[in-house]
């Protein structure tokens, strides 16, 4: 039998199809008595968010006069349904969904952080919410939800999340998401001298940027490796080995300090093997994690919560991580490695039995890290962005079959 060519929508949502039919399949007979059964409800979801769609009133009407809706064959219900479905399946199916494509699929990673290790960044971000959801504490005349993000460099995806109402602990959740041999990066409202003795116990370390009013006792001073053309955007660099005052566990910590634009930055590590010059780009692309947040809110539109409830809520956000775990796999499948920017090209697959990464010629990092920050941002853009013009021609030729010419047209949008 000939098999099916898949339009580019099905294309996307491939690699989940099994995983969400499997857990249907667990759900008895769901199908049966639900309209809104946990597979089209599922499916719907995703063409909502992949399509930029804001609330649950704005997908139903675009199912019911959508050409593209129709020929998907999208289930057509009313908002009770939606509201009734997002309380009654257990947030947990969609979390097993989650974390089982992070483990089927081959994303690339990024061979310079990945010869370091396996960095993680952490950080929280605000959802306003309405005020009826009382259990969302934030200020007296405001509620809000809190998405807390663990946020992988190595491959450029969120790997852990948990979401809270928005006065919910930062450190507290990230001590819930901690994994061993991790080096976790984060900013400022992270820095806790127990936080950072707990990281250390349980075998994870950390790189966190400390406040400027920080009391240390020097230890020793340490070689500054920095290249040279890096002095044209630093000044004032330090790297020391330090104890922190007032902390009761008497650690001995790193301390790499610097001026960019005007900014001072400290930052504090227990990563020793490091180069001085590894600290400071590892804490840059930091900004990651930041980015993810706004293309959630800004480009898939996330900041509207589709239901009240907090399991509700939390099947949202968490379909909207299935997505864009989705998306950038479909976006990696259909860029070519070229040669001229990778030494070695393979594949990109949906089994791990075939390893795919953005692999160089063996050589020190050293050789490369004058052009290593432009190298990246560029690379970044190319096989890791999800950019909202790319975004858009996906969106354009969602019923289009895939063929290499309509992977060739998405790939001409980086």
């Amino acid at each position: 039998m000939e098999t099916k060519e898949l339009v580019v929508f099905e294309e996307i949502i491939a690699p989940g199809i099994p995983l969400i039919e499997e857990e249907a399949d667990k759900l008895g007979d769901d199908a049966k008595k639900y309209k809104l059964s946990f597979l089209p409800f599922t499916l719907n979801l995703l063409f909502g968010i992949i399509n930029g769609i804001k609330s649950i009133n704005l997908l139903i009407t675009n199912i019911q006069s959508s050409p593209v809706a129709k020929a998907l064959g999208l289930v057509n219900v009313s908002n009770s349904m939606y509201s009734e479905a997002f309380v009654r399946y257990d947030p947990s199916i969609y979390r097993r969904i989650f974390y089982t494509l992070l483990e089927k699929l081959n994303f690339l990673e990024v061979p310079e952080i990945k010869a370091l290790g396996k960095f993680v960044c952490t950080d929280g971000s605000v959802f306003p919410a309405i005020k009826t959801m009382i259990w969302a504490t934030y200020k007296k005349t405001a509620q809000a939800i809190k998405l807390h993000l663990s946020f992988e460099l190595n491959r450029m995806i969120p790997v852990q999340f948990v979401s809270t109402e928005a006065n919910g602990s930062e450190r507290a959740m990230l001590l819930k998401m901690l994994e061993a041999g991790i080096t976790y990066i984060a900013d400022r409202g992270y820095v806790c001298f127990d936080l950072f003795h707990d990281l250390c116990l349980k075998g994870c370390h950390f790189i966190i940027r400390a406040k400027s009013n920080l009391r240390y006792e020097i230890k020793e001073i340490l070689i500054i490796e920095i290249p040279d053309k890096w002095s044209l955007f630093f000044s004032e660099v330090k790297d020391l080995k330090i104890k922190l005052k007032n902390d009761k566990h008497h650690k001995e910590y790193r301390f790499v300090s610097f001026v960019a634009i005007d900014e001072l930055f400290i930052l504090v590590t227990d990563r020793f093997d490091l180069k001085t010059y590894e600290i400071i780009m590892l804490y840059a692309y930091r900004w990651q994690v930041e980015l993810i947040f706004r293309f959630l809110k800004r480009t898939l539109n996330a900041l509207h919560l589709m239901c009240h409830d907090p399991r509700g809520i939390e099947i949202q956000f968490t379909s909207y991580l299935i997505s864009y775990l989705l998306l950038l796999f479909f976006k990696q499948k259909c860029m070519p490695l070229e040669e001229s920017e990778l030494d070695k090209t393979e594949k990109v697959g949906n089994e791990k039995s075939n390893p795919d990464s953005l692999s160089q010629k063996e050589s020190s990092t050293d050789d490369n890290v004058c052009g290593l920050v432009s190298l990246l941002g560029k690379r970044l853009k190319k096989y890791w962005k999800i950019g909202i013009h790319w975004l858009t021609t996906v969106r354009n030729l969602l019923l289009e079959p895939f063929t290499p010419e309509i992977s060739g047209i998405i790939c001409s949008k980086q």
